[in-house]
């Protein structure tokens, strides 16, 4: 359930603030940009030179956006805070979808084509909730922003920067008891020294890491001690060979999916891995307690963990916010109406 103090501006406005201010300020104050949008006359829109499609839908959305007036508390203004990678993807496209037909105002923010002034507020002005799908620095801020000023957010921006830091979250894991392989912080000059041959192999982690990217799988000691590796620290793990597939168990709030996928360094190698489907398979008691381990360790209400099943049980590699939720039955509606839920629950009666 959110906890926030209730928002500043109790009655829906159109997206870019009172209309009327716009009108008693100058002309060249109507063709400011703020939120990467030029704020017109009760509308919003972004340019049109040039845009990908996934942007022309944004457009599109923007542009009908203006919020209803509230003769009921049932209809919310939802900003989506959304990196442009994940734009085109099933989330938050999906959510986004389903929220507006449930006839809720979205407004869809790209933080990458953002340029705001920090004493400006007009942005957020109307808005009930954001619900963030990313983790860059551009999401981070914007969401400080937005809980500064009162406004719910989901996931609150202290529990996405939990599991950003890769580091900080495999002690976070540590603290709480979570299973998971070996692992070590350091250089890998420094962890060479702790490990023996027997160690081997193991994988190497960037810190700000996503998606697999930059990872490196090392199979002895001198190979990992010849490592160049980019940054001063990385997260070394034990790796263990020979699995086709990794569990992903998927969550929202309380209610969690596991899914069976290809594993993602067995898709870099192999054609047959890569045609594989994610499988949604049934979940077993002791997956139901580790992914809520994980979510009152980091305070997330979306997000998905990364396991490896192992003889001894699963062990917990990483965890993410607001995955994509593949293979999830409805996942489109339940996020929509755990977002709009919530929500509910935190208004005053």
């Amino acid at each position: 359930m959110l906890t926030s103090p209730t928002p500043l501006v109790p009655e829906a406005r159109a997206i870019t603030g009172t209309l009327n201010a716009l009108q008693a300020e100058p002309e060249k104050k109507k063709q400011q940009q703020l939120v990467g949008m030029n704020f017109l006359e009760g509308t919003c829109t972004l340019p049109s030179t040039g845009l990908p499609e996934y942007e022309k839908t944004m457009r599109e959305n923007c542009e009908n956006t203006v919020l209803p007036k509230r003769t009921d508390r049932s209809c919310l203004c939802v900003a989506v805070l959304a990196e442009r990678r994940y734009l085109p993807q099933a989330q938050p496209a999906g959510m986004i979808s389903v929220l507006e037909q449930l006839g809720h105002a979205v407004l869809v923010i790209d933080p990458e084509d953002t340029a705001i002034e920090p004493d400006d507020c007009n942005w957020m002005r109307g808005v009930d909730v954001a619900v963030a799908r990313g983790r860059s620095w551009s999401v981070l801020y914007l969401l400080q922003w937005l809980e500064s000023m009162g406004v719910a957010t989901i996931n609150r921006r202290a529990a996405i920067a939990a599991v950003h830091n890769k580091a900080e979250m495999t002690v976070a894991l540590a603290a709480a008891g979570i299973p998971r392989p070996r692992t070590f912080l350091g250089s890998p000059q420094q962890v060479v020294k702790c490990l023996t041959a027997q160690d081997f192999p193991v994988i190497v982690k960037p810190i700000f890491g996503d998606n697999c990217r930059g990872l490196e799988v090392v199979s002895s000691r001198e190979q990992l001690a010849a490592l160049d590796w980019p940054e001063p620290l990385a997260i070394i793990q034990k790796f263990i060979p020979g699995l086709e597939s990794d569990l992903k168990l998927y969550c929202i709030g309380e209610e969690v999916w596991a899914v069976r996928k290809p594993s993602p360094l067995l898709q870099k190698s192999s054609d047959t891995a890569a045609g594989r489907s994610p499988e949604l398979v049934p979940l077993i008691p002791a997956w139901r307690t580790l992914a809520q381990m994980c979510r009152k360790a980091f305070g997330l209400d979306l997000f998905g963990v990364d396991c490896i099943e192992t003889e001894e049980g699963p062990l917990v590699l990483e965890v993410n916010e607001f995955p994509n939720y593949t293979a999830v039955p409805g996942a489109d509606q339940k996020l929509s109406h755990y977002i709009v839920a919530a929500k509910k629950q935190e208004r005053p009666i």
